[in-house]
Order: structure tokens, then sequence, then C-alpha cells
């Protein structure tokens, strides 16, 4: 089997395999490909909106990693998809794992997927993430690949965004970054954010899909609300001809009036139109919001990770006492009757030792 970058020549193919897996899932997930919010549709994720591939392989995206499975004599059975976030460190995140229902294409999952993490620590990527349906088959493959589950995404879609009186939410700046941070680090899981957010760079490039990372160098407008420090973060992303506007909410819990009135705000300042958004299990105070403000809950998927840099603790090996060396005196040997030898005598003086 040999595993190798795409060519252009090989989007027929690709695009057939990855159509025969989207159909073959779509018994086996809870939406259809013509659902308005496919599964993981607002992160690129195992299904395309449209059917074409020029939203399945954006060759024109910086960063992006395409490798097929190719047989001697079935030709391409398998491909996988990829892209490095921005910012360092980096993370590798896999978009598509398609393969065909042949033996081969079985074996290939796994053989493209270590070859993709080999490719990634080449190119000084250690960090390796992937979001899927919860119930997908390929789960139990990134498990077995040494991939740990960091959390576990809600998608919310409405046609319609409700909006209601209150107050406004200040546009933020970059030298808002480390506020925001700390307000991660506040509503976030320990055991998540060590992984994700260990540090603020790591957590720029991470989180959001690299969203903090871009901050004021993109098209998503980023938003605070202080009482007095940051207390709520929101980020809008807006619509595109793939995909609906994508809505970010973060808020500090210990107050439940502030956190619909920062959802109200946000709101607000959406445009017109479809919206998603995409909430963590820890996050179900929000996902209540807006599920009340006509918000459904379109599919489930999981989030794995692999990190190759990880820090393992190792045990210490028992120290052993060295032994001690001592000046020792000059030895004097003595003949004995029987055999000559060196016979040790006690280095210290005493008054019948001769001289």
């Amino acid at each position: 089997m040999n595993i190798r970058p795409a060519y252009f020549r090989d989007l027929a193919r690709i695009e057939q395999i990855h159509g025969e897996a989207q159909n073959g899932d779509e018994t086996a997930t809870q939406l259809s490909p013509e659902h308005p919010v496919p599964q993981a549709t607002v992160l690129r994720l195992w299904y395309a909106v449209s059917k074409t591939l020029s939203s399945l392989v954006p060759f024109s995206v910086a960063g992006d990693i395409l490798f097929v499975a190719e047989m001697p004599r079935e030709g391409i059975v398998g491909f996988i998809q990829a892209q490095a976030t921005s910012g360092k460190p980096q993370t590798l995140q896999i978009l598509n794992l398609c393969v065909d229902a042949s033996a081969s294409g079985h074996f290939a999952r796994e053989q493209l997927l270590i070859h993709l993490m080999n490719h990634g620590v080449e190119h000084g990527i250690h960090r390796f993430l992937v979001r899927m349906p919860v119930d997908h088959a390929l789960v139990r493959l990134f498990l077995k690949q040494g991939f740990i589950q960091l959390a576990t995404e809600q998608i919310l879609y409405s046609d319609e965004v409700p909006t209601a009186e209150g107050f406004s939410l200040r546009p933020a700046k970059r030298d808002d970054l480390g506020a925001i941070y700390l307000l991660y680090l506040r509503t976030t899981p320990s055991h998540v954010a060590s992984l994700e957010g260990g540090s603020l760079k790591v957590w720029q490039s991470g989180f959001a899909d690299g969203a903090m990372a871009r901050m004021g160098r993109d098209e998503t407008r980023h938003y605070v609300h202080e009482d007095p420090g940051v207390v709520a973060w929101a980020a809008i992303r807006p619509a595109s001809a793939t995909r609906p506007a994508q809505l970010s909410l973060m808020c500090d819990g210990h107050d439940p009036r502030l956190r619909e009135a920062v959802i109200d705000a946000a709101l607000r300042e959406l445009p017109g139109g479809p919206v998603s958004s995409v909430l963590r299990h820890y996050d179900s105070e929000l996902i209540r919001c807006l599920r009340l403000r006509g918000f459904e809950v379109y599919g489930t998927q999981v989030v794995l990770v692999r990190d190759l840099t990880a820090k393992v603790r190792l045990r210490a090996s028992v120290s052993r006492k060295k032994p001690v060396l001592i000046h020792a005196r000059l030895a004097r040997s003595v003949p004995t009757e029987t055999s000559p030898g060196l016979r040790v005598l006690n280095g210290t003086r005493t008054p019948s030792s001769p001289r």
C-alpha cells in the first residue's frame, strides 16, 4: 500500500469515495445530507454541505493536507484530509477520513492516520484533533491510536434569531486576550483546560478552531462584557455560501440574569438569517438558554485529541548509598609459617603496633 499526497487527477476518485462513505453513514447518524446543519458542518468535518468537491477539498487554503492510499490493482482506496490551525504551536485538525468498502480500504484507515501523524511530527506538529459523530464507526480507530476524549459538543441551529432589549456588548481587542483566557479557565473543567489551554499561547492556537489567534485579522467579530472584569465573551463568524453564521459563547455562570442578558446581547449582534452554535457538554446552561430562544439540537459530536508532547511523570529509581572511601595508611606484610601472604593491619596506631 502506497500513501502519497493527492494530485488533481485523483479528485474524481476522492469524490466518489466520499460520496459512498456519506451515503453509508446516513443510517448510522442522526442527520441526512440534505439537512441544513450536517454533523459538524461549522467545522468542515466529515460532511460537506454541497456534494461537490470544491467544499470538500479547498486546495487554495494554506495548511491543508490531503493524502490518498493507493493499491497496485485497486487504485485509490481511501483518503485523509487535515488542516493546520493558525498560530504556534500548531494543531493538526483532521477533517475527513474516508475509505471504500473493500478489504484494502479497511486496512487503509489505520495506515492513513499513522502516515498523517508522522507527517505532522516531521513538520513540528505534535497535537492532533478530530471531531466526529458520537456513534461513528471510526471512533474506535482513533482511540486505538492513542486519542482521548476531550469533550462532547452539541450543534444548535435556528432559522431566525430572536431579539430582545438589553445592554450591548463591547467589541473586543487583542488586549483583552489575557482576560478572555482567564474567563476560559474559570468556565472550563481543569482536565479539559490542561490539554487545550495549558498556556495562553496553546489556548490561542487551539481554542475555537484557532479563532483567538486570528482576533482582529479575519472576518470573525469578538465581543466581551465586563463586570468589572471580563465575565462574558462572544464571537460571530458571518455566513458563507456553504454554511450559516456561527455563534460562539462563553459566560461566567454565577449570575443567571447576567447569562440571559449576555445571550440576548449576542443574538442582537447577529445578522439576519440562519445561525448555528457549537457548545460543549459543560455549557449546559448556555445550551438550555439557546433552546428556550428557538434553537434546536441537530447533532452531537465527540472531540478527540492526541498530544504527543504530553509530559509523563517517570518513577524515580531507588537510590543506593555509595560506599564511603577513607584515607588508608600503608599496610605491612607479615610472613606466616604456612604460606606467604599479606595481612591488612589496622590503620590506627596503638601502643602495641610496631613502628
